[in-house]
């Protein structure tokens, strides 16, 4: 593997535990809610909640189209669509979480094949052929 291939698996590396700690927080604030399908259920049909806001434990969070975009009291953004009934993410997502952070810039399709060689290891679970991924 090469210097960039290991700066974009390290980059989606660092995007997943993003998503687990501002995920796990987010929903630590509503025990109700079991994941993203929950949110949405509750968002647009019970309307429950509203469509953004601020959970107790500090993540503000947006439900937009088929998913939805979380973030941390420092700005760290992460966002997540409902793909298959599955919570997931592409390269364009990661891409996302890391503008206007330090270091190389990596392109959408250099994280897409971080994402597929993280599949490939186990590491991620792949959704839909080389374009969607999960936890």
């Amino acid at each position: 593997m090469d210097q960039r291939e290991q700066l974009a698996v390290d980059a989606v590396r660092s995007y997943v535990v993003a998503l687990k700690r501002i995920r796990h927080r987010l929903f630590a604030a509503y025990p109700e809610l079991t994941g993203l399908s929950d949110l949405l259920t509750a968002v647009r049909s019970t309307r429950v909640l509203p469509r953004e806001g601020r959970s107790s434990t500090g993540i503000a969070y947006s439900v937009h189209g088929a998913g939805c975009r979380m973030t941390d009291e420092q700005g760290t953004e992460v966002d997540v669509d409902l793909v298959d009934g599955v919570e997931a993410f592409d390269g364009w997502r990661v891409h996302a979480f890391l503008e206007g952070r330090e270091g190389e810039s990596l392109s959408v399709d250099e994280l897409h094949a971080a994402c597929s060689r993280l599949a490939g290891w186990a590491e991620l679970r792949e959704v839909r052929v080389h374009r969607w991924y999960a936890l």
